[in-house]
């Protein structure tokens, strides 16, 4: 065997070794749009391997995205209600990754989701002075599913839809809210699937010479 492919092979079990490895339930990379996040809650193995993970279904990751709606909720979702997340999800994901303007359809179920929980207004002291927060009438599934659709409501009254993003690697299922400031922001995180891209990039190179 060559040394050019024992290294071929080399790097083709490395990405198979990091494949194999399942991501834990909490993202260390995280939007500050609940939608976004929401989406990016089933997302394919960036290297490659055709593996789909789904964080909806962890106990830890329900928690934890309750969490970032500002509820409490310990209960998982009962059957029908993971129904409508991932229904909920596919719509978002298709809405964020057009970045086109809903349909009357679609304005009819966003809708829908928000009349389904509310919020109020509520005064509390902060130290020495107030402050006014808002709570839910309902810390359910309801709620989480609203603070969602909000989250998204807000990014298209904004004119900020175009800022969406898919990541260029074409193994790599995240979206994400580019900041940068000429909206040229290519991965979803440079260090894994930027380095990825790039290691491959000169990798090909190499074997071509």
């Amino acid at each position: 065997m060559s040394a050019r492919s024992r290294r071929t092979e080399t790097h083709e079990s490395d990405d198979k070794a990091r494949t194999h490895r399942p991501p834990g339930p909490i993202p260390h990379t995280v939007s500050e749009h609940l939608c976004v996040d929401f989406v990016n809650s089933r997302f394919t193995d960036h290297t490659g391997s055709g593996r789909i993970y789904d964080r909806l279904d962890l106990p830890d990751w329900q928690r934890w995205f309750a969490q970032r709606c500002g509820l409490t909720i310990e209960q998982p979702p009962s059957a029908a209600m993971h129904r409508h997340l991932i229904d909920l999800r596919d719509l978002l994901r298709g809405l964020l990754e057009s970045r086109s303007d809903p349909t009357d359809a679609d304005l009819t179920e966003l809708n829908r989701v928000l009349a389904s929980s509310s919020q109020f207004s509520h005064l509390v002291r902060v130290e020495n002075s107030f402050a006014l927060r808002s709570l839910w009438r309902g810390e359910d599934w309801r709620a989480v599913m609203a603070a969602t659709v909000a989250s998204y409501g807000r990014l298209l009254v904004g004119g900020e839809l175009q800022r969406i993003r898919a990541c260029l690697n074409p193994d790599c299922t995240f979206i994400f809210y580019d900041q940068s400031r000429n909206g040229t922001r290519r991965w979803c995180e440079a260090r894994a699937c930027g380095n990825l891209l790039k290691v491959r990039r000169h990798r090909d190179q190499r074997y071509r010479e």
